[in-house]
């Protein structure tokens, strides 16, 4: 059986991520998909969707985006009182 290669794995960013494009203005939305190693220098391309209507999609480079941290609910940090 010949040898299989590896697979790099090894994303920075993963599906549904939210994410923020560097200098479009705020403009964000969730990676929908992952296009693999096809911009210059074989850096990672993602495909993100934004909300704007009509609702569209925009492919960047993995360089050109910004993880959004999950939203946390203040009200479960504090306690009863």
């Amino acid at each position: 059986m010949p040898d299989q290669k590896k697979v790099a794995t090894n994303f920075k960013f993963n599906l549904g991520d939210r994410v923020m494009i560097r200098n479009s203005a705020g403009m964000k939305g969730p990676i929908v998909e992952l296009r693999g190693p096809l911009g210059p220098g074989g850096a990672q391309i993602y495909r993100v969707q934004f909300r704007r209507k009509p609702r569209g999609y925009i492919e960047v480079r993995e360089d050109q985006l910004e993880i959004i941290p999950p939203v946390t609910d203040s009200s479960e940090e504090q306690g009863p009182g």
